[in-house]
């Protein structure tokens, strides 16, 4: 795994979540810069500007990276708007391809400050907001550490007639590809307790911990669907 470098100075949480998420989701793949350039539509040298915070992602470059990934890109597109907002994109030489000389500077009462910056801050929130009640969730936290967690401990235990393993006592928390989190390192002790490898034990919900909690809700009559909600939790916290 890349050491990666620290992102500029002062940049806002919006800015360092994101790219924190990308890093992750990088590091995930095991891709090179080279071999990004090719799967996806995005330069290498655009990627070197994305992951290293010096330019907002398009959002041309984390559709792909999801999808490379097998992420749904709701959640990160709706924090690039929100990044958006507090710090635009550059105006040339920062996208993916060549793009036109740039036009004349904004108009009156659009830029940072201006009523149009509201409007778009206002907008964006409303939309990742849509996205978090959507699955249940925050559709982001505070700013984390832009390497991929580090394995948890699993200490499954029969407590009150069901199983614990010591990260989160809730039965109801959704959760689904992409998220992570204690409820995340519970399923995934639950998940393997049960003998459904999910892979990585991190509290992170990757592909693997899907395709296992989708294998265990096949076993248990329920659709599987890979997201964790009330039900499923009632299986993973069931003895025997």
């Amino acid at each position: 795994m890349p050491r990666w470098k620290p992102l500029p100075e002062g940049a806002d949480p919006s800015v360092r979540q994101l790219v924190g998420h990308l890093r992750r989701l990088k590091d995930r793949s095991g891709l090179s810069l080279a071999a990004l350039e090719a799967k996806t539509g995005c330069s290498r040298s655009s990627w070197e500007r994305y992951l290293s915070g010096h330019a907002l992602p398009s959002r041309r470059a984390i559709e792909d990276l999801c999808e490379l990934s097998g992420v749904d890109p709701a959640r990160l597109l709706a924090l690039r708007e929100v990044a958006e907002a507090v710090r635009p994109a550059p105006a040339a030489g920062g996208e993916d391809t060549a793009s036109p000389a740039a036009g004349p500077g904004p108009a009156p009462g659009t830029g940072v400050g201006g009523p149009l910056f509201a409007l778009v801050v206002t907008a964006a929130f409303v939309t990742a907001a849509a996205v978090g009640v959507l699955f249940g969730a925050k559709p982001w936290r505070e700013a984390q550490a832009a390497t991929r967690p580090s394995p948890v401990r699993c200490d499954v235990r029969s407590q009150d007639g069901a199983l614990h393993a010591g990260h989160s006592r809730t039965w109801s928390q959704t959760i689904a590809l992409g998220y992570e989190g204690a409820a995340v390192a519970e399923a995934e002790c639950l998940l393997d307790h049960h003998g459904y490898d999910t892979g990585r034990i991190d509290g992170l919900y990757d592909i693997a911990t899907r395709n296992a909690a989708r294998r265990a809700q096949r076993d248990a009559g329920e659709v599987p669907d890979g997201i964790v909600g009330q039900h499923t939790w009632l299986v993973l916290r069931r003895e025997g």
